[in-house]
Parts: C-alpha cells; sequence; structure tokens
C-alpha cells in the first residue's frame, strides 16, 4: 500500500511539472506571437504598400511629391492617399513622413502641409541623414530589426526617387507598437481560448508522460517490496532501452546474485546442520554432495581423498555416479588433480573428458571446478563439480561450500578413526569371549561374517548393518559367566548346566545395559536364542516379535554351531548342514531368512 501512494505521488509530481513546464511554453509562445504578429504587420504593409506608391511616383511628373506639400489642394488628395493606402485596423498605428534633398547631394529636409514648402523645410539631424542616405542606396531600410526590437515602434525608410526628378525623395513609415498590442488584446478572447487549450493539453500529455515514467518505477517498486519480504523468485524484466531500463536489468542482475547467495548460504546452514547431527561417516559425506548437487542443475559432485598413488572416491553425487572407494590415478588429471597448492582451478578438456567418460555425462557440455580441500593447511582431497554451464556466481558458490566439504571430511575421517577404534574393541572383546574355549575360537567372528552377508542380501541401511555386526560380534557376551568347565565339556549336559546356559542371552544384556544407544544390540543379545515357532528363550517369543537382528543372528549362528568342530561331535558336511537349515524353516529359524541365505 505505501508503495502504491509513492508511486502515485511521484505521479502527481511529474504531471505539475509538466502542467507548469506547458503553461510556461504556452505563455512563452503567446508573447512570441505577439512580436511575431508585428513583424507580420510590418511585412504585410511593406508588401502590400511598396509597389503601389512606387506606381503612384512613376506615372507622376518629375518632382511631384515637392509640388503635392506645395499645392494645397494637391496636398490633400496625398493625404487622402497614403491614408488609402494604411491598412484600416492601423489608422491610428501609422504614420508617414517625407524628406527631399538635392538630387545626389545636399542636406535633407523633411516637407511639412503647408503651401510654401520652402519656407516650412525643417533640416534633419545627422542620424536621420544617415538614415536617409543608407535608404537612398538599398531603397528599402529597417530601422529596428522587426522581429527582435522590443521598443515602442518600428520605423522604415523607402526610396521614392525617380529618375526625372529634381530631388531625392524618401517616405519614411513609422509604426506604433503599443496600438497594435490594444489590437490583439481586442482578441482576448482567442488569447484566453489559447491559453485554456494549452494548459489542458498541457495536463493530458503531462499525464501521459508521467505515468509512462512512474508505471516502470511502480512496477520495480512493487516487485522490489515483494523480492524483501522474501520472495527470491521474483524477477525484474522490461523491454525498455532507456536508463530506466538499464536500472530493471541492473536489479535483476542483482536480485539473481542475492537469490544465488542465499540459496548457498541454505546449502551451508544444512551442511552444517548435517555435520552437528547424529549423522557421520560415509553418509554425512554423502548427505553434503547430494546437498551441493541439489543447488546446481545437471551438476555432478565427488569428494576425492587423498591417497598415496590415487584419489579415493569418498562420495558422489547423484547416487551411483561412482561407486564408493573407487581409485582414481593421479596420470589420469595431469596436473589439475595434483594440484598441491591453494589454486582453485577451471579442469582442463582432457581431464574433463576422462572424468566425463567415468561420470557417464556429455563430454562436450560439460565445465568442471577443482578445488583444493584442506585441513591444518594440508591438502586432503579435492572437491570437483562438473555442469553444463558454468558461471562466476556458481563458481564464488562452490568455493564457499568447498569448506563446509572439508569440515565433513574431516568429520568423516574422525567418525571412521573412532569406528575403527570402536571396532577393535568390540572384536577385542568378542575374541575374549571366544578365548574362554579353543572350540568357540573365531566363532563370534564368523556369525558376524554371516550376519553382515544376510543383512545385505535383505538391503538394510548401512547403520543397520553396522548394528547387526556388533550384535553378531557380541551376541555371545553372557558367556563371560559361564565356567570354562561348562563351555568345554565334552560330554551332555546336565539339566542344571544346561539351565545356566540359556541364562547367558540375559546376562549379555546385562553386561550391555550401561552402554548409551545401545538398545537393539542389547535386544538382539537378549533374544537370538528364541524360536520362530515361540519355544525359544529366554521370552518365548515367536514369529516377527523377535527383533529382525536376533532372527539374522540366529540363523547364523546355527550354521556357524553345526559346521564348527565341537568338543562333543565333529561338524556336519554340507549336506547334513542344508538338512537340518531346511528342516528348522518355520520352527527355529524366520523362513524368508533361510531361504535367503541359503541362496548361492
Amino acid at each position: 500500500m505505501k508503495v502504491h501512494i509513492s508511486s502515485m505521488l511521484l505521479q502527481m509530481k511529474l504531471t505539475a511539472l509538466f502542467v507548469l513546464f506547458g503553461i510556461i511554453v504556452g505563455f512563452s509562445s503567446y508573447f512570441i506571437s505577439t512580436i511575431t504578429s508585428t513583424k507580420l504587420v510590418v511585412d504585410s504593409f511593406v508588401n502590400n504598400n511598396t509597389n503601389p506608391i512606387g506606381q503612384l511616383i512613376r506615372k507622376s511628373p518629375h518632382d511631384w511629391i515637392y509640388n503635392l506639400f506645395a499645392d494645397e489642394k494637391d496636398s490633400q488628395k496625398a493625404r487622402d492617399l497614403f491614408k488609402e493606402i494604411i491598412p484600416a485596423n492601423f489608422k491610428d498605428s501609422i504614420s508617414l513622413s517625407f524628406y527631399y534633398r538635392s538630387r545626389g547631394n545636399g542636406y535633407w529636409y523633411q516637407l511639412k502641409d503647408t503651401s510654401n514648402p520652402r519656407q516650412e523645410m525643417i533640416k534633419v539631424d545627422r542620424e536621420t541623414s544617415d538614415d536617409l542616405n543608407n535608404a537612398m542606396e538599398k531603397n528599402i531600410v529597417y530601422k529596428e530589426p522587426a522581429f527582435f526590437n522590443f521598443g515602442q515602434s518600428h520605423t522604415i525608410y523607402f526610396n521614392a526617387t525617380t529618375e526625372h526628378d529634381t530631388y531625392d525623395y524618401i517616405v519614411k513609415t513609422k509604426i506604433n507598437r503599443e496600438n497594435i498590442l490594444k489590437y490583439i488584446v481586442d482578441k482576448k478572447k482567442v488569447g484566453i481560448g489559447y491559453v485554456a487549450f494549452t494548459i489542458i493539453l498541457s495536463i493530458i500529455l503531462g499525464a501521459m508522460f508521467s505515468r509512462s515514467i512512474t508505471k516502470p518505477i511502480r512496477d520495480l517498486s512493487r516487485k522490489a517490496h515483494i523480492f524483501s519480504e522474501g520472495d527470491l523468485s521474483v524477477r525484474f524484466e522490461t523491454k525498455r532501452k532507456d536508463d530506466i531500463g538499464e536500472l530493471t536489468l541492473s536489479m535483476n542482475r542483482v536480485a539473481v546474485n542475492i537469490s544465488h547467495r542465499i540459496k548457498t548460504i541454505h546449502t551451508m546452514n544444512r551442511i552444517d546442520k548435517a555435520v552437528s547431527s547424529s549423522i557421520s561417516g560415509k553418509e554425512l559425506l554423502n548427505k553434503v554432495t547430494d546437498l551441493i548437487q541439489s543447488q546446481f542443475n545437471n551438476s555432478a559432485v565427488l569428494v576425492l581423498e587423498k591417497e598415496k598413488e590415487a584419489y579415493n572416491v569418498a562420495a558422489s553425487s547423484p547416487e551411483g555416479l561412482l561407486p564408493e572407494n573407487t581409485k582414481i590415478p593421479y596420470s589420469d588429471f595431469s596436473h589439475v588433480f595434483l594440484n598441491n597448492d591453494n589454486t582453485v582451478l577451471n579442469i582442463d578438456n582432457k581431464s574433463v573428458s576422462i572424468l566425463n567418460s567415468r561420470l557417464r555425462t556429455d563430454e562436450t557440455k560439460q565445465q568442471g571446478i577443482s578445488i583444493p580441500l584442506k585441513q591444518s593447511d594440508h591438502i586432503v582431497g579435492l572437491l570437483v563439480v562438473t555442469m553444463p554451464s558454468m558461471d562466476d556466481r556458481n563458481r564464488e558458490s562452490i568455493i564457499l561450500l568447498a569448506d563446509q566439504v572439508s569440515v565433513a571430511l574431516l568429520s568423516m575421517k574422525e567418525s571412521e578413526e573412532k569406528e575403527l577404534m570402536y571396532e577393535g574393541m568390540l572384536l577385542a572383546l568378542s575374541r575374549s569371549i571366544d578365548a574362554k574355549s579353543a572350540w568357540t575360537a573365531g566363532h563370534s567372528d564368523r556369525v558376524a561374517a554371516h550376519s553382515v552377508s544376510l543383512a545385505k542380501k535383505l538391503r538394510l541401511g548401512r547403520e543397520t548393518v553396522k548394528l547387526v555386526k556388533i550384535a553378531a560380534l557380541l551376541h555371545d557376551i553372557g558367556k563371560l559367566g559361564i565356567s570354562e568347565e561348562i563351555l568345554d565339556k565334552p560330554g551332555k549336559l546336565t539339566d542344571e548346566e544346561y539351565e545356566l546356559i540359556k541364562k547367558h542371552p540375559e546376562m549379555g544384556e546385562k553386561i550391555l545395559s550401561d552402554i548409551p544407544n545401545f538398545e537393539q544390540i542389547r535386544y538382539a543379545v537378549r533374544h537370538h536364542h528364541e524360536r520362530w515357532d515361540g519355544t525359544g528363550y529366554p521370552d518365548g517369543l515367536k514369529k516377527d516379535n523377535i527383533p529382525v537382528i536376533a532372527r539374522i543372528i540366529t540363523v547364523a549362528d546355527v550354521w556357524d554351531a553345526i559346521t564348527a568342530d565341537r568338543p562333543y561331535r565333529k561338524g556336519f558336511n554340507r549336506d547334513k548342514v542344508l538338512d537340518i537349515m531346511k528342516s528348522e524353516k518355520g520352527k527355529l529359524f524366520d523362513p524368508a531368512l533361510v531361504d535367503l541365505f541359503l541362496e548361492e
């Protein structure tokens, strides 16, 4: 609403300025027309009366003008004659005077209306004499320029001398401006109409012109307001080629740049949240590459981890672009990927071609950029981004995002190191379990391997597969509370000994109870001896009530138990093992898991 009001005020101001301009122009035109009208009157008198006066003089005997003034009767005729020559509307505005001198030389005299001209001759002054001499040479002389003169009158001199005259004659015509202006004022209705027309036309044209200026400004202001409210999709478009058009294009460039940078900031913020979340390891790095790839249309993103002789593909996007842990030899990418300084490099055509062949992209339409990833001033990898067209804005954004990728890569490495340490501790713990009995050595490792294989066949997620591995390694941790005599007893266990053995799942859960985030692992350890038909221990769970990790471990545990040697028997052959496994479908095992496990 404020934008609309301000634009309306601007339009009103511009309209007022145009109206004022129109009035000034109108009155100026009216003033100039007054001056021009005087010139027209003079020109009209000269054009209409010069020839008639000349013809009158040429038809008369010599010294006709002098004789007219000498004879009273003829003098009246001359006056009447010249009055007829003067236009009727300007009888009081134009006066005539006559001058003569001896032919070719002498002083100039003004003729008076009297019976004896010689007695009434008046000698003219020097300035008038110069004007009269000038008129003799030029025939017609304007004393003042008719158009530019702002005095009270206009004076014109005519040469009225014929070849038969004894004297030289000049007729002086004086036109009074004041009377002409009175005549023009008499036409004031025309003047008022002219002024009114000028004002109306100025208002119409002013409104049109001001609207043509304020409309694009109003559109710019409205869109800028919407953009400032957070709608980054707003764009400023125009077909104008003037300054307003240039302003619109400039604002559009600003909007595109701001939109692009805010989008980059959002991506950086999402990466920061991912790094600070519970996501870790490869999953974190894949999340980061997905976020970067989503910002740039039709792009491919690679995070390459620097190793001794090659780059290792730590993550890529879109998914499946390159398998993880793919090794890319340094020799494939010449100097670009051997960059050991802080330089951001555009990937050369050769490297783009090789990279695109690996990525299965159209190499003729790809451009790339390689940015070193640093940790403690050491190059640890590269962020490589390719896309059909890469401008400066994209390069700037990718360079900013590279810092976030470095943080994510460091987080992944730290997570992997923690996982390795954690896994090592678990292996040590599981092997300490197996070490209680020579007959179970390596059992936990084998059960873990079989369990992970089955979990992957089920297409469980990465984190779930990790949980399966940990739970499988620790599934018999409860046996730490059972003596070696019972575990290694070659003969049949007594009922009391068997009941004690049956306690190891619960004991294992209790051992793990103080470890945070181990809930699923504890449940798997507790229930890995449950049976599909509900006759297992310790809780008699059945079918889908048994946790899936526990069901997986059950299959792997039994497989290893019947294939390995025990104190009381030898391991069964493959056919016997398959018969046992199949016979226990729907009883001990989840039927679907057994079928999947036994697939070649």
